[in-house]
């Protein structure tokens, strides 16, 4: 594996010989993973271009790991889930910082399998197992600024035009990149705009999505469980982001249905590559930097409910909007918000309904 990238990006290394370790960090291998684990993940820090903030949590973070690992006689990236689980209950840590040192030792692992096919991803198991969740945090909001930001740093931006190769007889010049970027925002628009889970929104359908063209966009959504269906009307910030990447995703003549496919050829996304998408974009935003919750999807599911709270709409409603299985679902939420605006110190800002109008 080659990577051709600036010795000095992110490292904090200076002079001729720390550019000379970089380089070799760049390219380890599996076994240079295995032998060096220090090294190569700073390595990897550095090809990812993290914040020097987050780059440094995240170097604590690992070395924590590796220490622990090293006094129990663990050999190195050799942990299995119950393991890794092992590690989170010894560090008494809060449940949004268990789930982080899960997530990062799953990404490390993520890393690797590209290095080694079929590689365990003891984290990935563990996350699944919800070894990695300890005691249930209280339900989680994006604040309002985090909220504002989001959309005006990812969602609100005007895309650049689909370029179009002169030379081509109809087909536009998009690289895999861009193509993903674009599939990225919309997949976040869809997320916080509408509240669909994970599962929905690697399953959803084209054709499931009306208001393609103009006007209000709303999506199709049948019930797995009972087959009832319901629509989600989609908050305005999401319009552009969608119709954008559906015009690329056509123009690109991606294969089958799925609005959101892993690539071009119409094969679905992994689960855990849409909580990554998801937090990339998060930490671009700024909203992660001084977060003190956990941020996911469940998040902008929580966060999409709270502005139809905000927008005076019943719960019973709201419960309908999300696709809950029980109406007194939108009631549970409602009192969450409630209870979550009161320790963020916030204004009550959903309009009263009374509890008789279910």
């Amino acid at each position: 594996m080659t990577t051709h990238i600036s010795a000095d990006a992110g490292t904090g290394k200076a002079g001729p010989a720390g550019a000379a370790d970089l380089g070799d960090l760049f390219d380890a291998d599996l076994a240079a993973w295995y032998e060096h684990p220090e090294r190569a993940f700073d390595g990897w820090l550095a090809r990812h271009g993290f914040r020097p903030g987050t780059a440094v949590v995240y170097r604590a973070m690992w070395g924590k790991v590796l220490r622990w690992s090293g006094e129990r006689g663990l050999t190195p990236l050799g942990w299995s889930a119950a393991q890794i689980a092992e590690f989170l209950d010894a560090q008494n840590l809060h449940k949004r910082h268990r789930y982080r040192y899960a997530r990062l030792i799953e990404r490390v692992f993520h890393h690797l399998s590209l290095l080694q096919q079929n590689l365990h991803n003891p984290a990935s198991q563990a996350v699944k197992a919800r070894l990695a969740e300890g005691e249930n945090d209280p339900t989680a909001f994006l604040l309002p600024g985090e909220r504002d930001l989001l959309v005006a740093r990812i969602l609100a931006p005007e895309p650049e035009p689909i370029p179009v190769d002169p030379r081509a007889s109809d087909l536009p010049d998009i690289s895999p990149t861009r193509w993903k970027r674009a599939r990225d925002i919309a997949l976040l628009a869809v997320l916080l705009g509408g509240g669909l889970k994970v599962a929905e929104a690697r399953a959803l359908q084209v054709e499931a999505i009306d208001g393609k063209d103009a006007g209000a966009m709303s999506i199709r959504m049948v019930r797995t469980d009972n087959g009832r269906t319901h629509t989600v009307p989609l908050f305005g910030f999401a319009h552009a982001p969608l119709r954008y990447w559906l015009s690329m995703r056509e123009a690109s003549e991606t294969l089958g249905g799925l609005v959101f496919p892993a690539m071009a050829n119409g094969r679905a996304m992994h689960a855990a590559s849409v909580y990554r998408r998801v937090e990339i974009l998060l930490e671009e935003a700024g909203v992660l930097a001084s977060r003190s919750e956990r941020a996911s999807p469940q998040t902008l599911r929580n966060t999409c409910g709270a502005m139809h709270f905000d927008a005076g709409t019943p719960p019973a409603a709201v419960a309908q909007l999300l696709g809950m299985r029980d109406l007194e679902s939108g009631w549970r939420l409602r009192a969450a918000y409630e209870a979550w605006q009161a320790r963020a110190g916030l204004p009550a800002t959903a309009k009263p309904v009374p509890r008789t109008g279910v």
